[in-house]
């Protein structure tokens, strides 16, 4: 007999929370995306039950060792029939795991109408804010289970989901603080500002006509996945071998790490010469930066 289950430690939180909404990782290797798909086969016994997993862009579910090798390898042992042309795969019961992808933002709105019961999200940074919240919009049910969303990320010290994730956040180190870990925090949406407070209770009482969402995040490193690194012993020294930029992120997961000046470029790539050569050209560049004012907190860049 096969027994399928998390690992101990933080992806075996990952599947215990109760939050509506949890957030899973902060470091490369850490059992994130295996724990996502784990996640998905909790309703498979419900006929009604659908659940949608999530990657940027088409090819980062099709990625050999990605997404879809990895749930073939899962879900062809609980009776699990996959369809390629879909990317979906259907369970005895009835009930279904379909991968999809939101490679543009206005892909969201291929979604309406839908009813989703479980959102999966693999690397919550590779979308936009807008994307993930407008997303909740089509995360109801009517099969019986409790709407939630369940993402995986990995450290963007400038993402929104930096932002988002604050509160679990050393905001002088960037690294995650222990014993925040799976705490519950719930928030209301409040015109383009995010409220939050430590119960549901305090929130209702503030906005009695906003239910209160509960968010958690659960950061998990390499050492956490013990499965990996007995079967991978090498993969550390891959991360090692990273720029101390991704190092920091990847392996460290450090929150708030950034390309700083003298990290960008490195002195030896050039040469150092006492004169401009003879008969060079002179050439002057611009960056046309420009971002669009999308909300009307926003401090976007432009040329002028």
């Amino acid at each position: 007999m096969t027994t399928i289950k998390p690992q101990p430690g933080p992806q075996e939180r990952f599947l215990a929370t109760p939050a509506d909404i949890a957030i899973f990782g902060g470091a490369a290797g850490g059992g994130k995306s295996y724990g996502l798909l784990l996640e998905a086969l909790r309703h498979i016994g419900n006929p009604n039950f659908g659940a949608v997993i999530l990657r940027r862009t088409f090819p980062q579910i099709r990625n050999e060792g990605g997404l879809w090798d990895t749930a073939s390898e899962l879900y062809s042992q609980v009776g699990g029939k996959p369809k390629e042309t879909t990317l979906e795969w259907s369970f005895p019961s009835g009930a279904s795991v379909r991968f999809a992808h939101l490679n543009y933002e206005a892909d969201k709105y291929d979604w309406q109408g839908s009813q989703v019961p479980f959102f999966g999200w693999d690397e919550l940074t590779h979308f936009t804010e807008g994307q993930f919240f407008y997303m909740l919009s089509r995360n109801r049910s009517l099969c019986g289970v409790r709407p939630y969303i369940r993402a995986t990320t990995n450290p963007d010290a400038d993402s929104w989901v930096a932002e988002l994730l604050a509160w679990w956040i050393d905001q002088e180190s960037g690294f995650p603080i222990q014993t925040r870990s799976g705490a519950l925090r719930w928030f209301v949406r409040v015109n383009d500002d995010l409220v939050w407070a430590d119960t549901a209770a305090e929130l209702q009482a503030r906005y009695p006509l906003i239910p209160p969402k509960s968010l958690t995040f659960i950061p998990a490193r390499l050492q956490d996945n013990a499965i990996l690194m007995r079967e991978d012993p090498g993969y550390l020294a891959n991360l090692l071998a990273l720029t101390p930029l991704e190092r920091g992120r990847l392996l460290d997961g450090n929150w708030k790490i950034r390309a700083t000046a003298g990290k960008v470029f490195n002195r030896g790539w050039f040469e150092i010469v006492e004169a401009a050569p003879a008969g060079g050209l002179t050439c002057r560049f611009w960056d046309f930066a420009s971002t669009e004012k999308a909300l009307a907190k926003d401090d976007p860049d432009f040329t002028a």
